[in-house]
Parts: C-alpha cells; structure tokens; sequence
C-alpha cells in the first residue's frame, strides 16, 4: 500500500540506523512489524492468571484418541 506520511529527518535516520537497513520503506516496515509483536506480547502477558492451560496436553490428546478408538 502506497503511503505518504511527515517523518521528522531526525527520527527517519536514527531508526534507519538502528534497524540496519538502506531505505525508509524497510525501516518503517520493520518498526510496524516489531510495534504488532510487542503488542501481541503485552496481550498474552495481560491474560496471565486469568485462564488456565494444561500443560499435561499429552494426556488429554490421548484421551480424544482412545475416545474416537472406542467409537469406531
């Protein structure tokens, strides 16, 4: 998608800099991309404590298994 956005000269050249890459559409891509991980992060963290995952996910995959054994 073509875009045109105001970035300070400052920031543009920093970020270029610091991402290691020759063109503005790769920094400002690799900022987006990393800003969304982070973001998708926060979120997991957020749920903490609020919903529980059974690690023992082995036995709950054999149980489906010897379920759908048993029916067939």
């Amino acid at each position: 998608m073509r875009t045109t956005i105001n970035v300070k000269d400052d920031l543009m050249k920093a970020l270029m800099k610091r991402a290691m890459v020759g063109s503005k559409t790769k920094a400002i891509e690799l900022a987006i991309k990393e800003y969304l991980e982070k973001q998708a992060m926060e979120d997991l963290i957020a749920l903490s404590g609020r919903i529980h995952i059974d690690l023992d996910w082995e036995k709950e995959e054999q149980a489906e298994l010897d379920e759908y054994r048993n029916r067939c």
